[in-house]
């Protein structure tokens, strides 16, 4: 399997406009090869096939691909490319990414409410794994409350940071607790030898 990247050149400044940017793939691949199922969010995709024949494998069924088709893959659907055929296939793949195209995911908000409910259930007593998987579902939560903050109310303003260095304090104050729960000695790791 071959994938290599062909430069764009083009004389006008639209190309410039991040609603549409694009990029042209050479795409080869030999009797039984196929790319891995995939999709891209922010991007739809053209295949063209030049050479030989292949198969487009979307959720909705199995498309043929051969010289003087195009498969369109729109953002967000799964797919990969394969090649059956007994024969070489060569083609390209066209990636037009448009920012509104983003398939939006279903975001898994977190609260406050969560973080403090995530603290008080950390065990007074902790082995070496538990105390380390506990510290890193407390960074984890507080990456996701940050990332929400800035993206509600901005963390360059008062209230953004006042939010941000209350979830902060009370994250390190967790892992102070959780260093005073381990149990020295108590460890998940083999012996060494």
């Amino acid at each position: 399997m071959r994938i290599k990247p062909w430069s764009l050149k083009d004389a006008t400044e639209e190309s410039l406009n991040p609603s549409r940017v694009m990029e042209l793939w050479e795409v080869a691949l030999q009797h039984g090869e196929e790319t891995p199922t995939h999709q891209h969010d922010s991007r739809e995709e053209l295949l063209i096939a030049l050479e030989g024949r292949g198969e487009v494998q979307r959720q909705d069924g199995v498309l043929d691909l051969f010289p003087g088709h195009v498969v369109v893959v729109p953002a967000g659907t799964p797919f990969s490319l394969q090649n059956r055929s007994g024969l070489p296939m060569r083609g390209l793949l066209v990636a037009i990414h448009r920012p509104g195209l983003a398939v939006q995911a279903i975001e898994e908000r977190v609260t406050a409410g969560d973080l403090e409910s995530l603290i008080h259930s950390i065990p007074a007593r902790l082995n070496r794994a538990e105390a380390l998987q506990s510290i890193i579902q407390l960074f984890d939560m507080a990456g996701q409350l940050s990332e929400q903050i800035e993206a509600a109310i901005g963390l360059e303003t008062e209230t953004g940071l006042r939010t941000l260095e209350s979830i902060e304090e009370q994250v390190m104050q967790a892992v102070v607790e959780i260093s005073r729960a381990w149990i020295p000695g108590v460890d998940l790791r083999p012996p060494r030898f």
